[in-house]
């Protein structure tokens, strides 16, 4: 005899850090910035070097907790975090120090990869200082990148230093940039990530949607009822003070009317709506305990 098992429903869990923010737009900002790594790495590594870096994917997510080892940055009063799988960096080592011989024909040589017995040894100086230099480069790619689409330019671009290496995980606001590079000739393959700090990924997403809050608010107005959207001026009629023609006629500069103030009307045009009390606050004449005119 089988058991039936029950029904389960399958429900979409919303991470917090989504909600009300414009993250549907970070995969066309992500885009862009593939964009300015690629011309990146055929500029400075392909093109020097005779290397055949590429990105294969990108990705923009929030910020998972993990063990990696970062290289810090601190950029404005923010900080962008930086990693590579060591394999891709092995390889940019062998370019940039000769290891990799240039191509000597059309055909595309293979070379072997860094070797296992590579990757587990320790980290040189050499190999430290590249992934250092390498990490500022691509972080003021990305804080250029950044500061491109916020509504007011930037004259000058955020400086970016460089903090030691650490051990820590996500912290709350913190986005994950994914990029997946492969070098053909190396044949290797890896990761390259950036973990942005909530600074700057609220930079960001306050910069990618601005028409959008603008056309909320638009709408917001309209869907007021009519009564809210209607404006009106209010005129406070304060006193009234009978004298004499005779009086009138002697007033001269410098005189003084002797008045005491009582209950105000409050009107709209000539139609007299209101009556409110007069009080005086922080040296200024206000109107308050306003009752319906009978």
């Amino acid at each position: 005899m089988t058991s039936k098992q029950p029904n389960v429903r399958a429900h979409t869990v919303i991470d917090p850090r989504t909600m009300g923010r414009p993250v549907h737009l970070l995969g066309g900002f992500a885009n862009q910035l593939r964009d300015d790594f690629a011309d990146f790495l055929r500029a400075r590594i392909n093109r020097r070097y005779k290397a055949s870096f590429q990105i294969d994917a990108i990705s923009f997510v929030a910020a998972p907790a993990d063990s990696q080892r970062w290289l810090s940055y601190g950029v404005d009063d923010g900080r962008i975090h930086f990693a590579i799988e060591r394999p891709l960096l092995l390889c940019l080592l062998r370019y940039r120090y000769g290891s990799v011989m240039p191509e000597t024909s059309a055909a595309t040589d293979s070379v072997a990869p860094p070797s296992a017995a590579t990757i587990d040894e320790p980290e040189t100086a050499t190999e430290e200082r590249l992934g250092t230099m390498l990490g500022q480069q691509l972080i003021e790619l990305a804080v250029r990148r950044i500061e491109s689409v916020q509504r007011a330019p930037v004259e000058t671009p955020a400086p970016v230093t460089f903090a030691e290496a650490s051990l820590q995980g996500a912290s709350d606001g913190e986005w994950l940039l994914r990029l997946t590079l492969s070098e053909t000739r190396c044949n290797v393959g890896g990761d390259l990530l950036l973990k942005i700090s909530a600074v700057w990924m609220n930079r960001l997403l306050q910069a990618l949607a601005p028409n959008r809050e603008r056309s909320r608010q638009k709408q917001m107005t309209a869907t007021k009822p009519f009564p809210a959207r209607l404006q009106l001026t209010l005129q406070a009629r304060l006193l009234e003070k009978e004298v004499s023609l005779g009086t009138l006629l002697d007033l001269r500069l410098g005189d003084v009317l002797p008045i005491s103030v009582g209950d105000a009307d409050v009107l709209i045009g000539d139609s007299r709506l209101f009556t409110a009390s007069v009080a005086e606050h922080h040296g200024k004449l206000c109107l308050t305990t306003l009752a319906d005119v009978d």
